[in-house]
């Protein structure tokens, strides 16, 4: 799954979606998504996919176990972890951290 799909999954919550970050402040809700670790794999010298880990911070202003099901449900064909709520005292606000693993095969330039 390539990054541009996994914007495009998100963009169909209705919320504001980022790579890594935004360059202005949004209203809550919104959620950002980027690759946290690479691990190329392959066989006879040559290789052939990566082993990526994706991961997406939603952030609200409560608790909105709704949508959280809707972005789980969105990867339904992923095997996706869902880490503890991080409450962030200065900016009132909640994070709730997913992440999973996605395969990019590599082809030949």
């Amino acid at each position: 799954m390539e990054l541009t799909e996994i914007k495009s999954r998100l963009e169909s919550l209705g919320i504001p979606v980022a790579y890594m970050r935004f360059r202005k402040p949004q209203s809550l809700p919104f959620a950002v998504y980027y690759e946290s670790g690479t691990e190329i794999k392959g066989a006879d010298n040559y290789n052939l996919y990566r082993d990526v880990t994706i991961n997406i911070e939603l952030y609200t202003e409560k608790k909105q176990p709704q949508l959280e099901r809707q972005l789980e449900n969105l990867f339904r064909d992923r095997e996706i972890d869902k880490s503890p709520d991080i409450y962030i005292k200065d900016e009132d606000m909640y994070m709730t951290p997913f992440s999973f693993d996605t395969i990019q095969y590599i082809e030949e330039e």
